[in-house]
């Protein structure tokens, strides 16, 4: 959730589309009807705009490219060239770069002409199983977890960063010395703009289907974990804290409903 705005899984089939609500409520403003662009993309720094993966299917072929999506008008600009395959999900390098790690390289792409004179600011990219920081120089690795690091998000301030590793719980590592801190179960994880706290989704599946899903709210150093829903008959995924620290949108995987709860600290 950035500048007053919410985005999640408003997308229909294969993630085709995407909307922009608002928080203060009111109906969903289409930005996108490219195949793919509703999952994983990302905000501008900034709230201006957001990076998605979009799609083209030819036939049986499917052809992928990194798109910037005006948040206000929904304009397009293509910021790649098609690929038959690409597998990375791209991260703001500041408000004027995309950085992009895909087939052991890492590209940092300028958003206009003059991006291209100015140094992007560092990113964190999952390189596999890997933690590293992109930046300038290329890639610095801060840890190796040695299984593959999914769904990264960086602290407000950009000292530590949030995640999962596949197979295990979520965790935080300081980007700076490396430090880890266990979090226990839970994905999806959205820092509270002060970094005390971490907001993820915990969920049970019976092999083919997720059966349930609840929100916890995790203190950053792990002392603390507090329970945010339980209620068995919603499935509360992906959430998102507020830029104000007093609301989290989230999204109903059952209904397809987007919620705000409101928190206090």
């Amino acid at each position: 959730m950035v500048a007053g705005r919410c985005a999640d899984r408003l997308t229909r089939a294969r993630y085709e589309g995407l909307w922009v609500v608002p928080v203060a409520g009111g109906p969903a403003r289409q930005r996108s009807d490219a195949p793919g662009a509703g999952f994983g993309f990302a905000w501008a720094p900034d709230g201006t705009a957001l990076v998605a993966r979009t799609a083209r299917v030819d036939g049986l072929r499917r052809f992928h490219r990194l798109t910037r999506i005006d948040a206000t008008t929904g304009a397009a600009t293509a910021l790649t060239e098609e690929r038959a395959s690409l597998p990375a999900l791209p991260q703001w390098a500041g408000p004027r770069h995309v950085a992009l790690y895909a087939d052991g390289a890492l590209d940092v792409i300028p958003l206009d002409d003059a991006a291209r004179t100015q140094a992007p600011q560092p990113a964190v990219i999952a390189a596999g199983s890997a933690l590293a920081v992109a930046g300038a120089g290329g890639l610095r690795t801060v840890r190796d977890e040695g299984a593959p690091i999914l769904n990264l998000a960086p602290s407000p301030d950009g000292r530590r960063v949030a995640y999962e590793v596949y197979g295990g719980g979520l965790v935080v590592v300081d980007l700076a010395d490396g430090t880890r801190i266990d979090l226990g179960p839970g994905s999806r994880p959205s820092w509270s703009p002060d970094g005390a706290w971490v907001v993820a989704q915990v969920t049970a599946d019976d092999g083919h289907a997720i059966t349930a899903s609840d929100l916890v709210a995790v203190r950053s150093d792990g002392s603390d974990r507090v329970a945010l829903t339980q209620t068995p008959g919603r499935l509360e995924m992906n959430p998102a804290w507020s830029p104000d620290g007093t609301r989290i949108a989230f999204d109903d995987a059952e209904s397809g409903a987007l919620y705000l709860l409101p928190v206090s600290r």
